[in-house]
């Protein structure tokens, strides 16, 4: 019976997946091709969030920051030294990881609390650095003319073509987060998230496997990144600010908490609400404050999460109904 399940959970996935490669067939605007791959860029940002903030259980609130050190990083050695997209990709997230693990190592006597604080100080600070080293980052003009990403010569400089590359990259970290999920990894982050005590009397060594969370999701976090910036050709300062770790913060809340597939159900719909318009645009922050609201009061463990759905029925029940006194 578990075996069958596995089997149609698997057709299941492999049906979807050929669906979603088939879209651009069908949708011939690259605007819209454009949205969808940003929808899966964001998709990977929220995945690694969701590895710290929901297998782990830590409060990170400077997941931009981490994106920008991914995409300055792919963007100097690219531009300045002529490295190739592949290794500036796989640098970038090594950077990302060595830059996860140094915080990490900072936070590992923290409490929930005070690792909020700390990753939100950590996020003014490369904001700040972003901004003022200006022989390196450009400063607040940032960086032009990134180079588009190339695979073995073959340039993917248009949003159809960069759109399978996407969802490959997409693929492979959603297999990679699920495989550390159901490994000793996973099951020790877990432990972390429930009650670290308990967890440390069972002999997980708390300090090192909190360290190695921020380091195995910031290198997701910084290969999202690289690809970001080689797909708009340019990095800006004012793309990785606190609003924006808030904003992606949300999206894994908003699919569900400890949930991959809701991580990118959350990204995909909090990235295409403001492309409704650009008035819109303005006023997302509220839009999406609004929506985390309406979330707390129907489903407080997120689309996909945890009995989502029954919690939204509950909820709705709740309001309507009346006290037996």
């Amino acid at each position: 019976m578990l075996n069958q399940i596995k089997k149609h959970r698997a057709l299941s996935y492999i049906a979807l997946l050929i669906i979603f490669a088939a879209i651009p067939n069908f949708i011939k605007d690259d605007y819209v091709i454009r949205i969808i791959n940003m929808c899966m860029i964001y998709s990977i940002v929220a995945l690694s969030i969701n590895l710290i903030v929901g297998i782990s259980g830590q409060l990170d609130m400077g997941r931009s920051a981490f994106l920008g050190v991914g995409a300055y990083a792919s963007a100097l050695l690219s531009k300045n030294l002529g490295v190739p997209f592949l290794p500036a990709l796989i640098l970038s997230g090594l950077i990302c990881a060595a830059t996860g693990w140094f915080l990490g190592f900072l936070c590992r006597k923290s409490t929930f609390d005070y690792l909020t604080l700390i990753t939100i100080g950590f996020n003014a600070i490369c904001q700040l650095l972003f901004l003022n080293l200006h022989n390196i980052t450009g400063g607040a003009m940032g960086i032009r003319g990134v180079p588009s990403a190339s695979i073995f010569g073959f340039q993917l400089d248009t949003s159809l073509k960069f759109f399978y590359f996407a969802l490959a990259l997409l693929i492979l970290s959603y297999a990679g987060i699920q495989f550390i999920i159901k490994s000793k990894w996973g099951r020790a982050f877990a432990a972390l998230r429930d009650d670290p005590i308990a967890a440390a009397y069972s002999g997980i060594r708390v300090e090192n496997y909190k360290v190695l969370c921020f380091a195995v999701a910031s290198f997701f976090t910084g290969i999202a990144g690289s690809a970001l910036v080689h797909y708009t050709t340019y990095a800006s300062p004012y793309n990785y600010t606190l609003d924006e770790s808030i904003y992606e913060l949300q999206m894994p809340i908003l699919g569900g908490l400890g949930n991959l597939p809701g991580s990118i159900i959350g990204s995909s719909l909090l990235v295409i609400a403001p492309e409704i318009s650009r008035t819109f645009y303005q006023y997302r922050l509220l839009f999406v404050g609004l929506l985390m609201v309406i979330l707390m009061i129907w489903a407080p463990n997120g689309l996909l999460g945890k009995d989502g759905v029954g919690e939204k029925v509950i909820g709705i029940r709740h309001l309507f109904s009346k006290k037996k006194i």
